[in-house]
């Protein structure tokens, strides 16, 4: 139980007096720490250089964390940024909690006491469950399931009713100086139940968690390795062939994987009865997690917001064409007839060229005319119509005009075939 033991004195006035005891094995279920009650209280210093280097290290990425994200937003607004600093800002108050009460700073047995709890209390919710949900503000960018985004969100909200909120009270009650001995037994022994549960609870959360992360990970490596499919709402098939995008969609699988080893090897030390140990390492455990999150997560979005942009430049580009499209328009109707004319019409077929969406192996550039509609057929001469002979110029020009009308129709007889072959003939103009 706790290293301090209230005892009932024989004398006339019912007066308690503390006496101290030896401190019991650091593994035993009574252990120093057991249950939050009290400090550590051994004579051992090795134990006390753990827990202020543990301490001091999650501190320090904290402080560290907090300020790559100021300097890193440019608005400090949204889920994630808000989720990110909350978790980050929480494993202050829960590791100076944890100082104050293990080196005993202020008097546990005294009101002032409940400080410590406090601290660790509110920061233990903020970086736990904060930790998670900046995993769920991320969800969206690999996966378009809102089934699985929904419920994901319902798991975190629930995990806090039914794990934290059981756990702190039961960590208050062991902390309570007013309670008689008998009861705070029973509040120790519920806490070190309730712990080993919530752990449990906590890791299968974030294990969930993770392993979507893999999973769609997964899926869209493969996706855009067998160039096959949609990539759904992170990029398209050519996006993610970028060195740049396949580099971090191999960082979010190696960090998921990471996240998942601390998790089992913090659990493995809680369940050895190491509550030292394991209270002060889960600040560093989750300073670390939270700091390889911000990392790749913060990349994630830049190949979505690369993606953005450049689909909202080409929306602009072919704005920019339509509209220059139809001052030339308005530019050649007023022109008139003759060189200046030809010369509109030649623009305005330019324009057209570049306003359409051709294949890669077409160079707009080279596209003059209106290439959206077919040829008109030639009208036959006036002299045919009257059932005169033609003369050799006619014949010639007529038959030109059957040449052209007949290779047009064989490449629309081709384009509609949907064949590979005939494609390359039009590209290199055979045929």
């Amino acid at each position: 139980m706790a290293s301090s033991i209230l005892q009932s004195s024989a004398t006339s006035g019912s007066t308690f007096s503390v006496i101290s005891t030896p401190a019991p094995p650091q593994g035993s279920f009574d252990s120093p720490a057991a249950g939050v009650t009290g400090g550590y209280t051994g004579d051992s210093i090795e134990p006390k250089i753990m827990i202020a280097f543990l301490i001091g290290l999650s501190l320090y990425n904290a402080v560290e964390l907090i300020i790559l994200i100021l300097f890193t937003f440019n608005k400090y607004s949204g889920l994630y940024f808000w989720s990110l600093t909350v978790s980050s800002a929480g494993i202050i108050p829960y590791s100076l909690g944890f100082l104050i009460k293990f080196f005993q700073i202020l008097d546990p047995n005294q009101s002032v006491g409940y400080i410590a709890v406090v601290m660790l209390s509110l920061g233990w919710y903020s970086m736990v469950t904060g930790q998670s949900v900046v995993l769920w503000s991320r969800l969206h960018l690999l996966t378009s399931s809102q089934r699985v985004i929904r419920w994901s969100l319902y798991m975190i909200c629930t995990d806090v009713v039914i794990l934290q909120f059981p756990t702190s009270v039961l960590t208050f009650g062991s902390n309570a100086n007013t309670l008689s001995e008998r009861t705070l037994h029973h509040f120790v022994r519920g806490y070190n139940i309730m712990e080993k549960i919530q752990m449990v609870g906590f890791f299968v959360q974030e294990l969930i968690l993770s392993l979507i992360y893999i999973k769609e990970t997964l899926r869209i490596i493969k996706l855009s390795k067998s160039a096959q499919g949609d990539i759904m709402s992170i990029a398209d098939e050519t996006e993610l062939k970028h060195p740049f995008a396949r580099k971090v969609m191999y960082q979010l699988l190696a960090i998921n994987s990471v996240i998942i080893a601390m998790d089992v090897a913090l659990l493995a030390v809680e369940f050895a009865n190491l509550y030292l140990i394991e209270t002060t390492l889960k600040g560093v455990v989750y300073s670390i997690k939270l700091k390889l999150e911000f990392a790749v997560l913060g990349k994630l979005v830049q190949i979505v917001r690369s993606k953005a942009d450049s689909s909202g430049q080409a929306s602009d580009e072919r704005q920019a064409t339509s509209t220059g499209l139809e001052l030339e328009k308005l530019s050649t109707a007023r022109s008139g007839s003759g060189t200046g004319s030809a010369k509109g019409n030649a623009r305005r077929g330019s324009a057209l060229a570049r306003a359409q969406t051709f294949p890669d192996f077409v160079d707009p550039a080279r596209v003059s005319g209106d290439v959206t509609h077919a040829v008109a057929s030639a009208p036959p001469p006036a002299r045919a119509t009257m059932g005169l002979s033609l003369t050799p110029e006619e014949e010639q020009e007529q038959e030109n005009a059957w040449e052209v009308e007949g290779q047009h129709r064989k490449r629309w007889y081709r384009a509609n075939r949907n064949s590979w072959i005939d494609e390359e003939m039009d590209k290199h103009n055979i045929g």
